[in-house]
């Protein structure tokens, strides 16, 4: 995933940004704690923040050092028919989804999520979306808390009951993030099933 980034990024760069203007800022761009580019004219800061937020991750910019750092989640999504946790704290997952043959039944799944790498925040907001394959959302989970300033790894589950599928083809349980800094929801991955042959 990391070079799918990397490659992004150097494509923008070679698109025509990549050399600074007489008597403009540098930008450096950190992904990772690692730097990938050198200089980039600051006045590519908001299209940069731009395509980071469309690829599902964050972008802080600090003007005074010009270090832009890049931080993308890694999101693992699964849905399955059921989570369980047993006495000695072990999940076990049931039977996988990979789709439905009828609409219009109210269905019953689990989303099961683990993230890495998540922004470092006081305040990180998380819900789970379920979108129609008209790209409507179709039911939303509860907004979720995190701290992530001890342990930016974490998991969680949440149930989706008796939701009503009411169309053929592809729906998307996303995950969506907002740290504290951010105004807006950031969807940082993604998983699919189908309703229908």
């Amino acid at each position: 995933m990391k070079k799918a980034w990397l490659s992004a990024l150097l494509l923008l760069t070679v698109a025509g940004v990549g050399s600074t203007a007489l008597g403009e800022g540098a930008m450096r761009v950190y992904l990772g704690g690692e730097r990938i580019v050198d200089s980039l004219p600051a006045s590519t800061t908001a299209s940069m923040q731009k395509l980071v937020k469309r690829m599902g991750g964050f972008a802080e910019y600090d003007q005074r050092s010009g270090k832009l750092e890049i931080v993308k989640p890694n999101v693992n999504i699964l849905v399955l028919e059921g989570i369980q946790q047993s006495r000695n704290k072990n999940i076990i997952f049931s039977n996988p989804i990979k789709g439905y043959s009828d609409k219009d039944v109210p269905r019953t799944f689990n989303v099961f999520v683990e993230v890495d790498d998540a922004p470092v925040t006081r305040d990180l907001r998380l819900r789970l979306v379920l979108v129609g394959p008209d790209g409507k959302e179709v039911d939303r989970g509860k907004e979720w808390k995190y701290s992530t300033l001890n342990a930016n790894s974490f998991y969680f589950s949440e149930p989706f009951v008796s939701t009503k599928l009411e169309m053929y083809g592809t729906y998307k349980v996303q995950l969506q993030m907002k740290p504290e800094k951010s105004n807006e929801f950031v969807t940082v991955g993604e998983n699919s099933f189908t309703v229908g042959r």
